[in-house]
């Protein structure tokens, strides 16, 4: 069929131009600017594109994607990108994508390849994390958002059944005294929108503050479960952190397993980012009791480096995650559990491919180097933070996030301005190119944040983002000597 297939020669000869395009960007990002805006004259040609009533030439496909879209990435692979928590892709994730397409298997039923080795490739993670392997089961998905939303429904079935009700026959309305879980106001958002999704609704979360080093108040936390049961609650759920994304905190997991043992919760754990700072054992001893909790949620595309999309959900209880989603409520057959029985999607793509060649190709030991050079140079920034007197370091570690501000003596006293100030700063860095930053309200104040997930970045990478931060700064209007009106 014209448009749906070449030939094995011209498959070639187009296979090795989208390797050299490949290999092309790959090798110049470093001497690309970290994000350049789309010049407004390519969006538009973008956004105008008419629908082709015939076939175009691959040729021509390829010239407008070297044009007009591989120019303007999102710059998660520049060494110096420090924004968002996205890394950049390894290699052997990108080289395999082409096989992965030409397979096309559906990893949610049959039995093939793909659903065998994502059952060992969930393995894997889980012994990456420390989490236990026998009777648990997990299952790749999207990201860590739909891996949170994927242990939590494990968690209210587990929740509902123990209250003697069918949530998945009858919903909700099953519920006799509201069911409530706990989160820290460090937690994030992705839990409120999947409590939302289960039909409990975001009052079902009662926050619990966090203590000066940002991790949840097991005391507060206690005190609050006996309140609210007092008031007719049912608490089943406490949504804790391994890493958060404001400040890397890591949350008293072994303390939460205590209470949650205690209490009879179920105690999921949010390691969508820092789950695999477990790997580097100068942190290790911060996840004590991670090997405890029920379940866990990770992000593979953020700091195992697959490329996007790829995100697992961990379940202790095996069982009870195969409950949650199963459609075959029958004897068991002769047949192992589809993945699908596991998750809400049928149709999944190959996401285990990517994980497998990307861990079996860095190794354990690769990974863990990685992962701790990242929490090396974050120290580093801090460091070099703290050494320049107009720079203010508001949260440092334990993982690889770092805030800070620009706040010079001549203007502490006008909080409101260094607000604006340093959410200008920050756009006019990413402007530049040179360096990527995002900013956020934190702690009461306008902050910069820098999150290191790139194995590429090196020493001379993180200097030169502080001095383009002071140079930025500098060139600033505000800054001469005298505050001007903004």
């Amino acid at each position: 069929m014209p448009g749906f297939s070449f030939s094995e020669a011209e498959l070639r000869d187009l296979g090795y131009q989208i390797i050299d395009e490949m290999a092309t960007y790959l090798a110049g990002i470093q001497n690309r600017p970290v994000w350049q805006a789309m010049p407004d004259d390519v969006r538009t040609v973008v956004r105008r594109q008419v629908l082709p009533e015939q076939g175009q030439p691959f040729e021509e496909t390829l010239a407008f994607l070297r044009e007009m879209l591989l120019p303007y990435p999102q710059g998660n692979g520049h060494p110096r990108f420090a924004g968002w928590i996205n890394s950049a892709p390894a290699h052997a994730g990108i080289l395999l994508k082409p096989l992965e397409a030409a397979m096309n298997p559906n990893c949610g039923i049959g039995e093939h390849a793909g659903q065998e080795l994502e059952r060992r490739a969930v393995q894997w993670v889980m012994e990456l994390c420390g989490f236990p392997i026998e009777g648990s089961a997990g299952v790749f998905v999207s990201g860590g958002s739909e891996a949170n939303f994927t242990c939590l429904q494990a968690a209210r079935h587990w929740a509902a059944q123990a209250q003697g009700w069918d949530v998945r026959k009858q919903g909700v309305q099953g519920l006799q005294r509201p069911f409530v879980l706990y989160q820290s106001d460090q937690g994030h958002f992705s839990v409120r929108k999947s409590v939302e999704a289960m039909g409990l609704g975001s009052d079902a979360i009662h926050i619990i503050s966090s203590t000066s080093t940002w991790q949840m108040d097991v005391g507060q936390l206690s005190r609050r479960i006996r309140a609210d049961r007092a008031a007719g609650f049912t608490p089943f759920c406490v949504a804790a952190t391994a890493g958060t994304v404001e400040t890397g905190a890591i949350d008293p997991l072994d303390e939460l397993a205590d209470l949650c043992a205690e209490e009879g919760l179920w105690l999921h754990v949010d390691g969508s980012y820092g789950a695999f700072g477990v790997l580097d054992k100068g942190v290790a001893p911060l996840y004590k009791g991670l090997e405890r909790v029920d379940s866990l949620a990770t992000d593979q595309h953020k700091w195992l480096s697959v490329p996007i999309d790829c995100g697992c959900a961990l379940v202790r209880n095996g069982a009870t995650l195969h409950d949650t989603f199963r459609l075959n409520h029958t004897e068991p057959d002769e047949r192992e559990a589809w993945m699908s029985e596991y998750t809400l999607q049928r149709t999944r793509r190959f996401r285990a491919l990517d994980v497998w060649a990307v861990v079996r190709t860095a190794g354990r030991s690769g990974l863990i180097n990685a992962i701790a050079s990242n929490i090396g140079m974050a120290r580093l920034f801090a460091q070099l933070i703290e050494e320049e007197p107009t720079l203010e370091l508001l949260a440092d570690g334990p993982l690889s996030i770092v805030r800070f501000r620009y706040a010079p003596d001549t203007l502490l006293d006008q909080p409101r301005l260094l607000d604006r100030l340093n959410k200008t700063l920050a756009h006019t860095i990413q402007e530049r190119g040179k360096a990527f930053f995002t900013s956020t309200h934190f702690a009461g104040k306008e902050t910069l944040r820098a999150c290191f997930v790139n194995y590429m970045t090196t020493e001379t990478d993180v200097r030169a983002m502080v001095n383009e931060v002071l140079r930025t700064a500098k060139a600033l209007s505000y800054f001469r000597g005298e505050v001007e009106a903004i």
